[in-house]
């Protein structure tokens, strides 16, 4: 299902908000993200929402895709075999979203794998069920990977959202792949505000579904070989940050998983880039924490003395 220009989705096509929910996806509308003649010859987007059991949050993730008034999406929606109130909610969409599913499967990086494989769009996604977009991230994604544009992946900028609704920027940034491979040096890539080509996708090749964290990162690595990715000085993406969430403020077994496969993504041991590479992960994890903790038990010493 792709929408057409007579078709675009508005706060008044779709069902009524729960009690008690205001703002956006919820009631707003967005008069300026509205497209104009030429959007409608955007290529489609196809947006894959993996879900478990998130059904707190996935009616706002629902609504944020489709009232983006992106003139040609593809929405799928790929979820695990839910046992709380999600495919009830998918149900309550099911007109709106191209393909839906509820069933068991292998996990987050399996249950995306399967949704990119019934996608038919030139643009390529995926937004988990507790993350949600701002209005106009579609049509900013379409016309920058446009047919023609030369663009073939993009990064933009994610909003951190709290219980409380406070809410702190995450700046995203590509800085060359050497940059992406020192990930201890602050990575800054995150994954609800990245789109990318299905050339740059099918060059990759889709997800590793032995890896549950880092996943994103070893696609963006593997695309990476072929493509830049441009930066884009916007907010294309907000993650509810909550104590389910996979990663939370917790990174250290993000971290742990990226040093375990580090070595794979820097070729040949042969290579001098290699050993530079492994020197400095070495001296951020375990050189310069042991000069610290070493200049502590001195100080102590010294103090005792």
């Amino acid at each position: 299902m792709v929408l057409s220009e007579s078709r675009l989705i508005s706060i008044g096509d779709l069902p009524s908000a729960p009690a008690g929910r205001s703002g956006w996806p919820w009631e707003d509308e967005v008069s300026d993200e509205t497209p104009g003649p030429s959007d409608f010859l955007l290529p489609t987007i196809s947006v894959i929402t993996p879900s478990f059991n998130q059904g707190r949050y996935l009616e706002q993730t629902i609504r944020s895709v489709l009232l983006q008034r992106y003139p040609n999406l593809e929405y799928i929606v790929i979820d695990g075999g839910s046992t709380d109130e999600s495919v009830e909610i998918m149900e309550k969409y099911a007109p709106w979203i191209s393909y839906r599913v509820s069933e068991k499967d292998r996990g987050q990086s399996h249950a995306i794998n399967k949704g990119f494989a019934k996608a038919g769009g030139k643009i390529m996604c995926w937004l988990n069920s507790d993350d949600y977009y701002p209005p106009g991230t579609l049509l900013t994604a379409g016309r920058l990977l446009a047919d023609g544009s030369g663009n073939f992946a993009l990064a933009g900028h994610c909003l951190k959202v709290y219980q409380d609704g406070s809410s702190v920027l995450l700046e995203g940034r590509y800085e060359g792949r050497r940059r992406l491979f020192e990930f201890w040096k602050g990575y800054q890539m995150h994954q609800p505000a990245i789109f990318w080509r299905r050339e740059a996708f099918e060059k990759a090749g889709g997800l590793d579904e032995k890896l549950h964290l880092i996943m994103d990162f070893d696609l963006w690595a593997r695309i990476s070989r072929h493509c830049d990715f441009v930066n884009v000085d916007r907010v294309l993406a907000c993650c509810n940050y909550h104590d389910e969430a996979k990663t939370g403020d917790d990174y250290r077994r993000y971290h742990a998983d990226l040093r375990k496969h580090a070595t794979s993504y820097w070729g040949s041991i042969l290579n001098p880039e290699f050993w530079r590479l492994w020197y400095s992960m070495t001296d951020h994890f375990t050189i310069q924490p042991g000069i610290k903790r070493l200049k502590s038990v001195l100080r102590k010493h010294l103090k005792g003395q």
